[in-house]
């Protein structure tokens, strides 16, 4: 009879045992955090923030509740950085450019020519470098969650294609205004202009400007092939995003929510991934098929030495450290 009972016993711990390792942690209260972007409802920012958000309501058995804010519900990029900083906002993706207005550090991402290609970028980002990067942010009160988004901002204009850096020559290209890339183009021979983004259309139209320089994507989702020539698949600046928390969001989960959160990044990067290059390919092939004329330069030494007063220039006032993962890329 005892060991009867013993082994009814036993069983049932073994039971009570599985049924703990397969049921989500419950937690005694719901917590909703709001996650926002800039960017329209069917960008990769959403595809991705509704994978994190699946991923850890999954996770929590429901007691963990993210809610996604496009299209600037919220406020701009600026905007929700700063609401960031002081806990208003909870989550969200951020361009790399604007980030690193915040955390300078983050400007090794943003330098021209660095990435080969969307792999490249991707091994960086996922890598020790990339780690060292999401721990710089801490200081401004944030919590790096992860990079991703391993496309390019690629030059479109009217008059050539651009198969070296001498092609960039007396070119007028719209930029946005952000230091970096206004002074990258003028090392390469062109002239930036500032010009609103929606003003863009009519100003290649009427030849106001030659070009423009935007991910693929985006040249092809806002028709600009209609009104240019050509597209030069040219990695000159990472189009890459970066995934923040709010410190103060962070600091009121316990280590369980926060493990569930941690562990349901990658999975959820992998899908913006995914569905940035899938919308970049798709612009290429509905340009291509419009007949604007596309090339490819595959040498990118020409143009790094073009740019290298751009990399002492950015790289003078930057830690040791930063100044070493940048020679750690180039290799």
């Amino acid at each position: 009879m005892r060991k009867r009972v013993a082994v009814y016993g036993v069983a049932f711990v073994i039971t009570l045992i599985a049924v703990l390792v397969s049921c989500p942690p419950a937690f005694s209260q719901t917590i909703t955090m709001r996650i926002a972007h800039t960017t329209a409802p069917s960008h990769p920012y959403t595809t991705m923030a509704q994978k994190l958000a699946d991923l850890v309501k999954s996770k929590s058995g429901g007691s963990m509740v993210i809610t996604i804010h496009p299209a600037s519900q919220l406020g701009g990029e600026r905007d929700l950085m700063e609401g960031l900083q002081l806990g208003t906002v909870d989550m969200m993706s951020c361009s790399l450019g604007v980030a690193a207005s915040f955390v300078p550090e983050l400007n090794v991402m943003n330098l021209p020519f660095l990435f080969r290609d969307a792999k490249h970028y991707t091994e960086v980002a996922n890598g020790p470098i990339g780690k060292k990067l999401l721990k710089a942010v801490e200081p401004k009160r944030l919590v790096g969650l992860g990079l991703y988004a391993p496309v390019f901002r690629v030059p479109m204009n009217g008059v050539r294609p651009i198969a070296s850096p001498a092609d960039f020559k007396g070119l007028r290209m719209r930029l946005m205004e952000v230091p970096l890339h206004m002074d990258t183009y003028k090392a390469l021979g062109a002239s930036p202009v500032p010009l609103p983004f929606g003003e863009l259309y009519t100003a290649l139209q009427l030849k106001t400007v030659d070009g423009n320089e935007n991910a693929l994507a985006t040249l092809y989702s806002e028709r600009f092939y209609e009104v240019q020539k050509y597209v030069s698949v040219l990695p000159v600046f990472s189009n890459g995003a970066i995934l923040l928390m709010s410190q103060a969001t962070w600091n009121k989960l316990s280590p369980a929510q926060r493990e569930i959160v941690v562990s349901s990044v990658p999975e959820a990067l992998a899908v913006g991934d995914r569905d940035y290059l899938a919308m970049d390919d798709k612009g290429l092939t509905v340009m291509k098929g419009a007949g604007l004329g596309i090339n490819t330069p595959t040498d990118l030494t020409a143009f790094r030495e073009a740019v290298k007063p751009i990399y002492a220039k950015y790289m003078e006032k930057m830690p040791d450290w930063v100044k070493e993962a940048f020679q750690q890329i180039q290799k």
